[in-house]
């Protein structure tokens, strides 16, 4: 439901519930002598379930949150160079983002799928029956300490990948705030928006790979630590 490019909205649901069947068949031989045996009771059978749906959640929750902090770096990046009411349909979030923000969210599945990642997060899924046993303890106050610590670091993350775009950014509003106290009469803002989107274009150019590479690596060690046993 939630897993990057399988679980987006533009999938159908037909094709996500096959994959999804096709995929437990493909890992049950593995996962089966984990599975511990069934509860007798009705209650104990549906608090083993409600169990693993949380579980199953938060890993989904976790992908989700990785794969916006390209989304939320595109956000800044549109604001600072112009782009921010330039919107297109973003398929990862089934909506409408700015075009800098759904270009990295496509960019940054795509990579995930290039790179081999998903094989990761397929053995990620895989190990969540190590990390979280079933019929174990739950340990629901430790999942939520976990999610709350890795939000906050994927926002700070985001905006570190945009900062070399509010530095310029800032640069070029503090020159502009200048040269329109100076030459009062000419609106310099509506002069300069070309050069404010072709210089953001040519940064954007020079650090995207840079950025997406920093996303991946942390992207690859967010999953190891969390999920790979």
């Amino acid at each position: 439901m939630m897993f990057p490019g399988i679980g987006e909205t533009f999938v159908p649901a037909r094709v996500r519930m096959m994959f999804a069947l096709i995929f437990t068949f493909m890992v049950m031989p593995v996962l089966l002598p984990m599975v511990p045996a069934l509860p007798p009771q009705i209650p104990d059978m549906a608090l083993l379930l409600i169990k693993e749906i949380f579980i199953g959640l938060f890993f989904g929750t976790v992908m989700r949150l990785l794969m916006d902090i390209v989304a939320t770096m595109g956000s800044i990046i549109a604001m600072e160079i112009g782009l921010s009411n330039a919107m297109i349909l973003n398929p990862s979030l089934a909506s409408q983002s700015a075009l800098p923000s759904a270009f990295l969210s496509t960019a940054g599945l795509a990579l995930v799928f290039v790179t081999g990642l998903d094989e990761l997060l397929f053995r990620a899924v895989m190990d969540t029956y190590k990390v979280f046993p079933m019929g174990g303890t739950f340990f629901m106050s430790d999942m939520v300490q976990a999610f709350v610590h890795l939000f906050g670091e994927s926002f700070m993350l985001g905006v570190q990948l945009a900062m070399p775009f509010m530095v310029a950014g800032l640069l070029f509003y503090a020159v502009l705030g200048v040269m329109q106290k100076t030459m009062p009469q000419v609106q310099l803002f509506l002069v300069v928006i070309p050069v404010q989107i072709v210089g953001g274009l040519f940064i954007f150019m020079m650090v995207l790979s840079i950025a997406l590479g920093v996303w991946l690596k942390f992207f690859d060690q967010t999953i190891g630590s969390l999920f790979i046993r």
